[in-house]
């Protein structure tokens, strides 16, 4: 039990390290899942969970002073809890929203109490001094400050809360559970919902249509659908190159000049 919760929190860390290695997208469920299931010796279940915790989330953004909730600690705790309980994508889905948002919370109290206290204060002091290097060593300590101390958090819950969690999903009544797996059907639906709704264009819908209509009624699998948006997309740039105007513009000001 101490190896694999060891082993989850480093799932954890490399989710957190994110930010500082270049913002790759690693702390999304759909790459914490497979982890968490790799070490935890079921990958196909990390897939599956991590799949649909990826559009249950997918629509969750930062907008102005709205943050979302926390998806590392959700993916992987949300991941790890159903690989050993035994349970499938619904029950993960169900334990990986409140755990985003007690993630959350934590993240928040971190943010508003640790890092102003400790470290935000000594970079403005460095930064008046002139120590461009001290201001640069109190962010890289703000941020590895914050990953180990949500990894951490990730590894306790996770030792502490997997030889309990069985007892609670049995627990649960069965209408209870019902009703979880009705909202894991409808939370994906909302995430591709939320999605669209921030792409959506005049260009676009007609695009989304087609895609929709290749999958429903031809039955294109989703691998076609993507190369087909590839193409599309190379087509329309190749219709549209950005830099026509400029060129036009220019060409304009050159015989304007000779005129002239």
């Amino acid at each position: 039990m101490l190896l694999k919760t060891v082993l989850v929190g480093l799932v954890a860390l490399i989710g957190y390290l994110d930010h500082p290695t270049g913002k790759s997208m690693l702390q999304r469920p759909i790459v914490m899942g497979p982890l968490v299931g790799i070490v935890l010796g079921d990958p196909m279940t990390g897939l599956a969970v991590g799949g649909t915790l990826e559009l249950a989330f997918m629509g969750n953004m930062a907008i102005g002073a709205a943050i979302p909730p926390e998806i590392t600690a959700g993916g992987v705790l949300g991941t790890a809890f159903a690989i050993t309980a035994g349970s499938g994508a619904d029950v993960a889905v169900a334990l990986a929203l409140p755990i985003a948002s007690l993630a959350l919370l934590i993240k928040n109290l971190f943010y508003l109490i640790i890092r102003p206290q400790f470290m935000l204060h000594a970079a403005d002091r460095m930064s008046a001094e002139g120590d461009l290097k001290g201001v640069c060593r109190m962010h890289d300590l703000a941020y590895w400050t914050y990953a180990i101390c949500m990894t951490l958090a990730c590894a306790v819950s996770f030792y502490v809360g997997s030889p309990v969690i069985q007892a609670v999903i049995d627990a649960i009544p069965q209408f209870v559970m019902d009703g979880i797996s009705i909202a894991a059907g409808i939370l994906p639906a909302l995430g591709f919902a939320m999605l669209a709704n921030m792409l959506m264009s005049e260009k676009l819908a007609p695009w989304f249509g087609i895609g929709f209509l290749l999958s429903a009624y031809l039955e294109v699998p989703v691998l076609g659908l993507a190369l087909l948006g590839v193409l599309v997309t190379l087509l329309i740039l190749r219709a549209e190159p950005a830099g026509q105007p400029a060129v036009a513009a220019a060409s304009d000001f050159d015989e304007d000049d000779e005129d002239f």
